[in-house]
């Protein structure tokens, strides 16, 4: 059986009765704003999100950013900024006004003069973590119909007066790519809006889509705008038609929603809002709420006909408290108000549903692998109700654990050999999901152990060390990232005396366990007295009933 507790480590216990040494202490130095940079057992940042594209010759923009997590232990000001590698750099500057994990990102600046795989070494206080971005050679292309009307166009989306551009409205056009390679493609900007492309492009002729920005001003009159496409020295061009907006009255009386409204997740698709609406004259529209909560709802298209109808929103974004919230709905001089309620969100870090099933990778290797699963039967015992999960490594299905929640607690009962021929249960708590990283650690209860027939007491320590982080895993099932992960470190400590407690991590080593909301352990890493990772377990595919 593989454990994916302390127990494995209990038999290491001897060793450190051959030498103790003791915990060194890091101390940073005071600093405006104090913290560290969160990363993982390489020293990568976390998360490793990159956004924008990166070509020779193509000078950085806003949309060329890096975002990293902080651990922040004093507010203050703060400036995390990168080295400049290959001609370009990312900084950020700010105030940060809590403490806690905060997520931060960076703007890009300058221009990649090479192409290749850049390492960059982001800074804050005392604290290092690398990212690594991908500067491509630029592409070379020209776009289809040019230098005459873009062939084919398709443009999608309503263009109305007031409206403010959404994923809804883009142009497809077609590129023929003869260098694979980086490609900025943009437009003039017309009526307020323009369209725009940032990324790598294979050879070859493809559909590539451009996002339109902006919003088109109130006055503008109705009718055809043409818009020119530019690709290096390549041309071509395409209409968007301006619609004659629609009018008419808001009713909010009696909305209806469809979806799932719940803090912290993020809105999609099947999140909407049905209106009623007494149209006055046919014709576009784009009806916008108010941003409340982090939340709004948008919609556009066109009434045909007059009279009392219904318009249908979606909403967008990322709520981030439970409670109810006002929107406000405005449709030109018209406007009225709904209420939404959000709900809290139920998190579990470490599901134990019926049938719910993990399959992990060992230490990079596609051949060896984990399955873990609960099962129907529970244990009940003084403590509380256990499910119980179940493994099998190939060579048949074994005990894993017994496993409980309570509050934001999580409870593993334990067993195991005390060196005497006697088994020692142990009530103890893995993982808090309510506590903040860097809070003190918690201890379980002592248990004595005997080895070579003298006994010891021991104790398990934990510490969330990470919290609320993105987490991306790469096995032989290809790259995924999990987000909202929570990191804790898992140590043995030995009482050498009454009330004197010595951490055994120099000399047994400890476990950095990864528990990602809702999906359960992704990731585990033992790890040696020099922080060498010894043992790796890496989630490759799972099902959460």
């Amino acid at each position: 059986m593989r454990n994916f507790s302390f127990a494995c480590f209990v038999f290491c216990l001897a060793a450190f009765f051959q030498g103790c040494q003791k915990e060194v202490s890091f101390e940073q130095p005071n600093t405006l704003a104090k913290g560290r940079l969160q990363s993982d057992a390489t020293g990568d940042c976390l998360p490793k999100v990159v956004n924008g594209s990166y070509a020779v010759g193509q000078a950085l923009n806003a949309s060329n950013t890096i975002t990293v997590t902080v651990n922040v232990t004093q507010p203050g000001n703060y400036r995390i900024f990168t080295d400049t590698v290959n001609g370009y750099f990312f900084r950020a500057t700010g105030i940060f006004t809590t403490t806690g994990t905060q997520t931060v990102t960076l703007v890009g600046g300058g221009t990649p003069f090479a192409p290749g795989i850049n390492n960059f070494v982001v800074a804050f206080d005392s604290s290092f973590c690398d990212i690594q971005i991908t500067v491509t050679s630029p592409g070379v292309g020209t776009l289809g119909g040019a230098p005459n009307a873009c062939t084919p166009i398709t443009v999608n989306g309503v263009y109305s007066p007031s409206a403010v551009m959404n994923s809804s409205n883009n142009a497809v056009v077609t590129v023929n790519v003869t260098n694979a390679g980086g490609f900025i493609i943009t437009t003039d900007t017309v009526a307020g809006i323009w369209f725009s492309f940032s990324g790598n492009l294979n050879a070859g002729a493809q559909s590539v889509t451009l996002q339109a920005n902006g919003t088109i001003p109130a006055g503008t009159t109705s009718g055809n705008r043409t818009f020119t496409v530019r690709l290096g020295s390549s041309r071509c061009t395409f209409v968007v038609n301006i619609q004659a907006p629609g009018s008419g009255t808001l009713d909010c009386t009696n909305p209806v929603f469809a979806g799932t409204y719940t803090a912290g997740v993020a809105m999609n698709s099947s999140n909407t809002v049905q209106l009623g609406v007494n149209v006055n004259s046919a014709g576009a529209y784009s009806i916008r709420t108010d941003t409340v909560n982090g939340v709004w709802f948008t919609g556009s298209g066109n009434f045909t006909t007059t009279g009392p109808t219904t318009v249908t929103l979606t909403a967008n974004g990322t709520p981030t408290n439970p409670g109810t919230f006002t929107y406000t709905v405005r449709w030109g001089t018209s406007s009225c108000t709904f209420t939404r309620t959000f709900n809290t969100q139920v998190s579990d870090y470490f599901p134990r549903t019926v049938n719910s099933n993990w399959s992990y990778e060992i230490d990079d290797d596609a051949t060896d692998s984990l399955y873990r699963y609960v099962i129907p039967q529970t244990l009940t015992i003084t403590s509380g109700t256990y499910a119980i999960f179940m493994e099998n490594d190939g060579s048949g299905a074994d005990s894993s654990g017994y496993y409980r929640k309570s509050g934001s607690d999580y409870f593993e009962w334990l067993g195991f050999d005390n060196g005497l021929g006697n088994t020692i249960w142990l009530d103890y708590i893995f993982l808090k999901d309510n506590v903040a990283a860097g809070s003190p650690a918690w201890k379980s209860n002592p248990i004595t152990i005997s080895i070579g027939g003298t006994p010891f007491t021991i104790r398990f320590s934990h510490q969330v060390t990470q919290k609320d982080i993105s987490v991306t895993l790469n096995t032989s099932l290809g790259s995924q990232t999990y987000n909202n992960v929570i990191v804790v470190e898992e140590r043995i400590e030995a009482q050498l005396a009454p009330g004197v407690w010595q951490d055994l991590s120099s000399t047994l080593g400890y476990l950095r366990s990864f528990y990602a909301r809702n999906i359960g352990l992704i990731q585990q890493l033992g790890l040696d007295g020099s922080n060498n990772i010894d043992y790796k377990l890496e989630l490759r595919r799972y099902q959460v009933f």
